[in-house]
């Protein structure tokens, strides 16, 4: 009987400690992996945005990526989260100057990298010219990608995702349109 009395316990007691150890690994999962709405997963990444910047929208860009654009004086950042199975993550954040000339629109290039490797390369900025439309980004490598015009209650935000890094940023042709598709900016470097 003792012995039967030692085993019963024995076997209470590894059983308990594997689902407490299971369960404070699930609790530490859940916390580092992520975010279940978009909403919290823009709170959870305040402290990554730099003090002093506001932020002015968020914009779920797929099913899987989702982009949190702040600004600080004059300048526009931008910080991008990825959908995993826990839920919302932090990518990370591109800020800088934006490039301002030729007037009417004003843009950034940031290429950023997930923790499996994937890079998210995007152009970004602000729309100045209000007769801006459309925007188009023909990379390096000849692709040309439709932008996105986003209006927000301060300012108009641009942004386009390309295919692949663009090194350097500047060799890029970008373009905006009026809405009779006349070019009323166009930002191009000689090409080679």
């Amino acid at each position: 009987m003792f012995a039967n009395y030692w085993f019963v316990n024995r076997l209470n007691k590894k059983i308990v400690k594997k689902a407490f150890l299971s369960l404070v690994l699930l609790g530490v999962l859940l916390f580092f992996n992520g975010c279940n709405s978009l909403e919290d997963a823009a709170e959870k990444a305040k402290p990554y945005i730099p003090k002093g910047y506001t932020v002015v929208h968020i914009e779920q860009v797929s099913n899987n990526s989702a982009a949190i654009f702040y600004t600080y004086e004059n300048e526009l950042s931008v910080g991008i989260f990825v959908k995993n199975g826990f839920g919302w993550d932090w990518v990370g954040s591109g800020s800088g100057k934006l490039v301002t000339y030729p007037e009417g629109l004003h843009w950034r290039y940031a290429d950023l990298v997930t923790k499996d490797k994937k890079e998210l390369s995007l152009y970004y900025g602000k729309v100045i010219n209000n007769d801006i439309q459309r925007i188009t980004v023909t990379t390096i490598q000849g692709q040309t990608i439709e932008g996105k015009i986003v209006d927000t209650d301060q300012l108009r935000l641009w942004y386009a995702f390309v295919d692949k890094p663009q090194i350097p940023s500047v060799n890029a042709d970008i373009v905006g349109y009026s809405k009779n598709n006349k070019v009323i900016y166009l930002f191009s470097q000689p090409k080679e």
